[in-house]
């Protein structure tokens, strides 16, 4: 069972403002509408973008559950829905039905401003940390790890292949279909993608989603990765302190990120930085079909 974590002030105001943005962050291929239910599909790569996000109520659910499983099956998809604590009666529906409940994730926030204030460092902007020749759309600096390392930071509007193979080498599955999927969803919103390189390559990588709603700018932290011989080397922080830079260039002014409930270490690490706890969502899928 998780730690108690600490609750963000307006949280139930927030609980479905966040659900949408999680939801433009992370943008599906393909969707489609089911009574005001958003049905999303991406070659099943990812949950969160093959997944049905019931945005709105609706009057007959047992008639747009079925529609949801036909939708799903048709594709070759198990049909699985994400649903938050507002969404209770839905779950209980699902349950009944024999739907199986796993991945509970938070969805903590934090202020920009607070962020880059809790990596002990001002909040630079990205001219302020460029080096070199300046190129458009990507910029460059050093951090140093716990072991006084040097390692180079790049901020770039696209993810290029290597951070594509870092990311996919632990996050990753499939091979390199599901990989220009992952690609489509990744750039399907504006996002800044961040790399520290080692002696050995790319050591860890990170995205911001821009999102703008209710006349603020969001960013979305996802797809924070680290090589495994990389790791314990402060490589994180430095990737999340260069896209919360690169970010305010931006106009963002507040974060929103996404974590297993599970994830104690990851947990801990944002704690550090200032986010607290927001909302809480659970992935529930269809029982396995057996037989043709």
């Amino acid at each position: 069972m998780p730690d108690a974590l600490p609750i963000a002030p307006d949280s139930q105001r927030l609980r479905a403002d966040l659900a949408a943005l999680a939801d433009e962050g992370w943008p599906a291929t393909e969707r489609a509408d089911v009574d005001g239910w958003v049905a999303r599909f991406a070659s099943g790569v990812t949950r969160r973008a093959n997944s049905v996000y019931p945005a709105a109520d609706v009057l007959e659910p047992d008639q747009a559950i079925a529609t949801v499983e036909r939708l799903y099956r048709d594709r070759g998809l198990r049909p699985v829905f994400q649903l938050s604590d507002d969404d209770a009666e839905l779950q209980r529906v699902l349950a009944a039905r024999g739907y199986l409940e796993d991945s509970e994730t938070l969805i903590m926030t934090a202020t920009l401003a607070t962020v880059a204030n809790r990596l002990a460092e001002p909040l630079a902007t990205a001219s302020d940390v460029a080096t070199g020749e300046p190129t458009a759309g990507v910029q460059a600096r050093v951090s140093t790890d716990a072991a006084g390392a040097e390692s180079s930071v790049v901020v770039r509007d696209e993810p290029d292949d290597e951070w594509l193979a870092t990311w996919w080498t632990v996050d990753g599955r499939g091979g390199a279909a599901e990989l220009e999927v992952a690609r489509r969803i990744l750039t399907g919103v504006p996002s800044l993608y961040a790399t520290v390189r080692d002696e050995h390559g790319a050591a860890s990588v990170g995205r911001l989603a821009i999102v703008e709603r209710d006349e603020t700018t969001w960013g979305g932290l996802y797809a924070v990765a680290t090589r495994e011989d990389a790791r314990a080397r402060g490589h994180a922080s430095a990737v999340i302190a260069a896209l919360v830079a690169s970010g305010a260039d931006r106009g963002v002014t507040d974060v929103w990120l996404q974590v297993m409930a599970s994830n104690a270490v990851a947990r801990r690490l944002y704690g550090r930085l200032g986010f607290l706890h927001s909302a809480t969502y659970r992935y529930l899928a269809a029982p396995m079909q057996t037989g043709s």
